[in-house]
């Protein structure tokens, strides 16, 4: 079973990999604004596997992601590192509390991740100048959080109908109940 979970996060934080190395080569048509549909793979483990293979694939894509770009141990690795892992927790429990639909649990990921590579970059820069672009930024990310949440929700279904025999020990109820309200 324990084999059968890696070898899963192992593929989640691959696809995250290969979407966030993706995405790093396509401009955002918008100054400090990213795409961001690498969270979507998170997400997708948060509602299949839970909170723990969600804080999982998100550590490892930012991770190996940021070794692949370039971006490792600079002020870009951090931002990213910190945002995502917050982003993760708050999704994680707001897909907890059953009071959000997938667009909800999105959006809010999406803000968590700017406010904290906000608060980071802020502390790198050693001023607090960045919050002025804040709102910018929360708007520039609901497009991303909107996609991400409309393809996850067309994916989980497809996940479970055709490969339940892999994810029937490993998916939670929760997800369940939350495919149903799509």
């Amino acid at each position: 079973m324990r084999s059968k979970k890696i070898a899963l996060n192992s593929l989640f934080i691959s696809l995250g990999i290969a979407i966030y190395v993706l995405e790093s080569f396509v401009p955002f048509p918008f100054p400090n604004g990213k795409w961001g549909f690498s969270n979507f793979v998170v997400l997708l483990s948060i509602v299949l596997f839970g909170a723990k293979d969600g804080l999982i694939v998100a550590i490892g894509k930012s991770f190996v992601g940021s070794l692949v770009t370039g971006h490792f141990l600079d002020v870009a690795f951090f931002m990213s590192v910190f945002g995502s892992i917050s982003a993760a927790f708050i999704e994680s429990a707001a897909f907890k509390v059953r009071i959000f639909g997938l667009i909800g649990v999105s959006i809010l990921g999406s803000v968590t991740n700017n406010v904290v590579q906000t608060l980071v970059g802020s502390v790198f820069v050693g001023s607090k100048a960045l919050f002025w672009i804040l709102p910018y930024m929360i708007i520039l990310g609901l497009p991303g959080a909107f996609a991400n949440a409309y393809i996850a929700g067309k994916v989980i279904p497809r996940v479970q109908k055709n490969y339940i025999g892999i994810f029937i020990s490993t998916q939670t109820e929760d997800s369940k109940d939350t495919v149903r309200k799509l």
